[in-house]
């Protein structure tokens, strides 16, 4: 499953996530397939989860229009 496909209730357990660990897990958990644009973001970079979990963070906010 990816972000776009994700129900109402997958994307406010995401956007709970306070901590880019508990985003990670929660990934994992809910089994989503992060887009290519996320990895894009990871390649190269010194901490993977929070590049993760800015690149979420920022699409959820962007879906909800915030």
């Amino acid at each position: 499953m990816n972000l776009d496909n994700l129900t109402d209730d997958q994307l406010a357990r995401l956007n709970d996530c306070d901590t880019p660990e508990k985003l990670m897990s929660q990934i994992e958990s809910e089994d989503i397939e992060l887009p290519d644009e996320a990895l894009d973001e990871v390649a190269g970079g010194i901490n993977p989860t929070a590049a993760i979990y800015q690149f979420v963070k920022r699409y959820l906010s962007k879906r909800s229009g915030s």
